[in-house]
């Protein structure tokens, strides 16, 4: 079990580099704003979230079970890394077709059609994604200067060539070109580190992977549902314009989101180890702490803070983005009560459980987006996403407890 020195260590580093990181892409997206105006930026939004589900079937669990797997034994890094970069090479080459096909048939604009094929090959930089070793190995330092040097590479990029709303476009390019580039870094990292890449599909171990994996591509299709669909349905039903105004709203939200994220990828490794009941005990201590008081914290400063931070980032072009971001605040704090029972869940295996729980959180979102969206556009899409995550929560409490005492009884 972690102690505490290496649990703020690690902290400190992963969301100290992640917030960095967001605090550079939050320049990028203060000029970004001003300068495409609510409009360019709902196009942005728009793309990123329609690509999400394409995007999806790229990680398809792979990672998290990954990284349980690596945390215990460190000799299949090879295994894992081969089959999975080579598998996701092939799946990407198809996704991608089925990509084109859609954007070819949806009615939408010239140039919100060309903004998501340009997204959509983030489905090939992800394929040989790299990020799940340091992870399971917890070399974090390694992903912090990834994110990092890629925000700074978006945002040089973005002072330097866009200058209106007719560059929308150059904008979606180079997110693409600084992760491209990041990621053939950190790969080479990994080959440094650890061992060569050798093309490998071995369907036996492809076949048990995706069996084990697949409870998790449920759970993150619906996670993405509740945290996407909103920004796709006020592309269909609404303006891209309010898009802008949601999207706005959401980045400062993501940017909340960030030390949860962070202590998830500290503490999954140790949860993954269910072998000594006292030690497990300890380690959710640990993990609660940090993750509870870190949403409490996160949360209240955002609500209070939501009119002077959208004044200071936007200007007043986008002061209705107050309200949602309000919402969004309030629901920091009940993903970080989520997030501390239903991702033990995963490395527990209760993939199967947990997806049912985000399947509900994703079916309560479905309807509330098509009844409060219409009436109430971003401030809806925001509350239908507060109100899925506490539908979750009735769901993830329930399947934490009662598999915590089955394992402690056990251990």
């Amino acid at each position: 079990m972690q102690n505490w020195s290496t649990i703020l260590k690690n902290f400190i580093s992963l969301s100290g580099g992640e917030l960095l990181s967001k605090g550079i892409a939050f320049i990028t997206t203060i000029y970004l704003a001003r300068v495409i105006s609510p409009e360019g930026f709902g196009i942005l939004g728009y793309a990123t979230a329609f690509v999400s589900y394409f995007l999806l079937f790229i990680d398809f669990g792979f990672d998290i079970i990954s990284v349980k797997k690596i945390a215990n034994d460190k000799n299949i890094i090879s295994k894992y890394i081969n089959n999975i970069i080579s598998f996701r090479i092939l799946l990407a080459s198809a996704i991608f077709f089925v990509l084109v096909v859609v954007i070819l048939f949806i009615n939408e604009t010239l140039i919100i059609k060309l903004a998501l094929l340009i997204t959509g090959l983030n489905l090939f930089v992800q394929s040989f994604a790299t990020e799940f070793v340091f992870q399971a190995t917890e070399k974090i330092n390694y992903l912090s200067i990834k994110v990092v040097v890629k925000n700074i590479i978006i945002l040089v990029l973005v002072l330097l060539f866009v200058k209106s709303i007719s560059d929308v476009l150059i904008v979606v390019g180079i997110s693409i070109l600084a992760n491209l580039i990041m990621s053939i870094w950190l790969f080479k990292k990994y080959t440094k580190l650890f061992a060569k890449f050798t093309w490998s599909i071995d369907r036996g171990f492809l076949k048990s992977l995706f069996l084990e994996s697949f409870p998790l591509i449920i759970s993150s299709f619906m996670i993405t549902i509740y945290y996407n669909l909103d920004m796709v349905m006020l592309g269909n039903i609404k303006t891209q314009t309010e898009v802008g105004i949601y999207n706005a709203a959401y980045k400062i939200f993501m940017i909340g989101l960030i030390p949860l994220a962070a202590i998830v990828r500290i503490f999954l490794p140790s949860l993954s180890k269910i072998n000594e009941s006292k030690v497990l005990k300890r380690t959710i201590k640990n993990y609660g702490i940090m993750m509870l008081s870190s949403g409490i914290l996160i949360a209240v400063v955002i609500f209070f803070s939501a009119k002077v931070v959208v004044n200071f980032a936007y200007g007043n072009e986008y002061i209705a983005s107050v309200f949602p971001l309000m919402i969004l605040a309030l629901n920091v704090l009940v993903i970080s009560v989520n997030v501390f029972f239903g991702n033990p869940l995963t490395v527990w295996g209760k993939q199967k459980a947990y997806s049912v729980a985000i399947t509900f959180g994703a079916i309560v979102n479905i309807i509330l987006n098509l009844v409060l969206i219409p009436k109430y556009s971003y401030n809806g899409a925001a509350l239908a996403t507060l109100l899925s995550e506490v539908a979750v929560f009735i769901g993830v409490f329930y399947l934490f407890n009662v598999n915590l005492k089955k394992i402690i009884t056990q251990g």
